[in-house]
């Protein structure tokens, strides 16, 4: 033990003196025990060990760090322990633990206490958040440890403004506090301006405060790595001068860290690691942990952070800090965004499930659901919710076609009258073609061939006229179904109604039916059609037209009515006729056909595409489009 008068001379290292000033001397203190109280462990380091303390005298809890017990004789130690006291206590920052008091104790061991601080080191909680804490994981978001991160980067950039190189940052060596406090810790290895530090030659190397150092000495020769393996710069291992940059690269280290939760350079051995920080590795985080979805801005700064060559690097820790804090705005825009994007998205939800309720306000949820998910896609073009309402009511049709889209369909069907009209008026006309051909066979009655011209002539430029003045509504009006059926009808004057009409018949009801966008009008074809055939029958049964028909044991016989029946030119007629009537009920149908397949390939890619906007887990809940072989064309 040493005696209560023995004392040890250290050189003043005030930041604020740019000369060399008077020798200070630390003293024995005789009222130790009356004023501090000791209490736990708190940590060791290459050169102290820090322990709880209560300090009486001010009713506070503080840190008490003192030498280890095998360096209490070594006054190279004892300089360098003050000079940490010292350097931590003149930087006034509030991500710097103040120190409080600086003396030695009863035994003469040199001591001085601080600041008590709680909370983890970013090493703590690089090590919690890989190992998939839970509570860590929600106290400790990305954005969190970047502000903090943030924090550190003043904290030095204080310090180099005064001259001072850190020269031993780590994740350990930086704590977060309960209360989101931040401190940068152990300030052993500090460079100080050579002003400040008379003893110390302008190249010195400090020692590093864990076990990783070198041996201890009192002034380390240029040329000595000193510092942790990992965190240090490469000018650092080469055993250079150092400058702000060097704590940049550690900086550069510690983000990475935080990012990649594993170390820029893999654990092992000392010369391993060195080897590794000079030839400088892979340093972009997201490709270390493809899984943690890092942004390549962040990758940017970690790579320019550790550059290799000093050169390459931010040239202070306020270029690093504007980086981050660049980002921390945009992440901050973008956070906001998200926000806005999920609020949106849940009201477009709500609206959603109204709409496909088929309550009264159907038509109006619609309405707000589409424009909430709008505008959440606009803040969020990722929000998985927003997508999934999106592709809902994009795939999930309302069970009431909205006023808006039923005008646009009236329109649409309006277009398609049009064109139907003049196809239905070009194919009255075709009866003309067949004109030449029943004058080779014979007219037989004057009267019925100028009935069925008259009918057919009307019925085309009924048609035309309808093309030319659609309804609004889009359904075919009366006149062209009437003056159709009549056409049709008076053609059993050449056959009667059981021969070539019902081809006729079926032609036209296919026409008018694919037409009609209400089930309402269908009625009014099936009942014109039905009355093409009948009526012609009825009257021919009660005598008012002449029999066409002569019923016998084995055989049919078809009177002659408005042609004579030549055998040649009646075959041909027939021959013709039928062709002609085949033709155009299969070129009907095909084209019905292609516009259904055409319609449904939109539709399944349509969804297809919706699929494709929606994030991998969310695919699960979107239904496939429904397979058209099971249920039929849509008409």
């Amino acid at each position: 033990m040493r005696s209560p008068d023995s004392v040890v001379t250290i050189p003043d290292t005030s930041l604020a003196s740019g000369a060399a000033a008077p020798a200070q001397e630390v003293r024995v203190t005789a009222h130790f025990t009356e004023r501090y109280t000791m209490g736990e462990s708190l940590g060791e380091g290459g050169m102290g060990v820090v322990r709880a303390c209560r300090d009486l005298r001010i009713g506070r809890e503080v840190a008490l760090k003192t030498t280890r017990v095998e360096h209490a004789e070594r006054g190279d130690i004892i300089s360098r322990f003050v000079r940490e006291a010292c350097v931590q206590g003149q930087l006034e920052h509030p991500a710097i633990v103040p120190v409080y008091d600086l003396d030695r104790d009863p035994e003469g061991n040199v001591y001085f206490t601080m600041k008590r601080v709680r909370g983890a080191t970013f090493e703590q909680i690089v090590l919690a958040l890989r190992a998939r804490d839970p509570g860590a994981a929600r106290r400790f978001s990305r954005r969190k440890l970047l502000v903090a991160f943030a924090s550190v980067c003043q904290a030095l950039q204080f310090a180099h403004a005064r001259g001072v190189i850190h020269r031993d940052l780590k994740p350990g060596n930086v704590m977060l506090g309960d209360y989101g406090e931040v401190y940068v810790l152990d300030w052993g290895l500090a460079k100080l301006p050579p002003a400040s530090d008379p003893g110390a030659p302008a190249d010195s190397a400090a020692v590093a405060g864990d076990g990783d150092t070198a041996p201890l000495s009192g002034q380390t020769q240029r040329g000595a790595a000193m510092g942790t393996p990992g965190y240090m710069a490469p000018e650092q291992v080469r055993g250079e001068d150092v400058d702000a940059r060097t704590d940049v690269y550690a900086l550069g280290a510690i983000l990475f860290e935080l990012l990649a939760l594993e170390p820029l350079h893999p654990r092992a051995s000392r010369e391993a690691t060195y080897v590794a920080t000079l030839l400088g590795p892979d340093a972009r985080p997201s490709v270390r942990a493809p899984g943690l979805d890092i942004p390549p801005e962040l990758d940017a700064i970690c790579v320019r952070a550790t550059a290799v060559a000093p050169k390459d690097r931010f040239e202070s820790v306020r270029e690093l800090l504007d980086a981050i804090e660049h980002y921390l705005d945009g992440d901050r825009d973008l956070q906001r965004r998200r926000e806005l994007a999920l609020h949106h998205a849940k009201a477009a939800a709500a609206h959603a499930e109204r709409a496909l309720s088929g309550k009264d306000d159907a038509s109006d949820a619609r309405s707000r659901a589409l424009q909430d998910v709008g505008r959440a896609i606009t803040f969020d073009p990722s929000n998985a919710e927003a997508l999934r309402t999106l592709v809902r009511l994009l795939t999930e049709l309302p069970r009431e076609i909205p006023a808006e889209a039923r005008v646009e369909l009236a329109r649409a069907h309006t277009r398609n009258l049009t064109t139907g009209g003049r196809a239905a008026g070009f194919a009255f006309l075709t009866w003309f073609l067949f004109t030449p051909l029943a004058m080779w066979m014979g007219i037989r009655s004057w009267h019925a061939a100028l009935l069925i011209t008259t009918a057919w002539l009307a019925a085309a430029v009924v048609s035309f006229l309808g093309a030319r003045r659609p309804e609004p509504s889009g359904r075919p009006g009366l006149p062209i179904l009437l003056s159709g059926s009549l056409a049709i009808a008076c053609t059993a004057s050449l056959f009667g109604p059981f021969f070539f009409l019902p081809g006729l018949v079926v032609i036209y009801g296919m026409m008018f039916t694919l037409v009609p966008p209400e089930p309402s009008r269908r009625w009014i074809v099936f009942g014109l059609c039905l009355l093409a055939v009948v009526v012609p029958a009825l009257l021919g049964w009660a005598g008012v037209l002449p029999q066409p028909y002569e019923l016998t044991q084995d055989a049919i016989i078809i009177h002659a009515g408005m042609l004579h029946f030549p055998p040649v030119p009646t075959v041909i007629f027939l021959l013709l006729t039928s062709m002609a009537v085949v033709v155009t009920a299969c070129s009907m149908t095909a084209t019905v056909r292609d516009a259904l397949t055409k319609a449904e390939e939109r539709l399944h890619v349509q969804a297809w595409q919706l699929r494709q906007m929606l994030p991998r887990e969310a695919h699960l809940s979107v239904p496939p489009a429904a397979d058209s072989t099971t249920r039929g064309p849509l008409v």
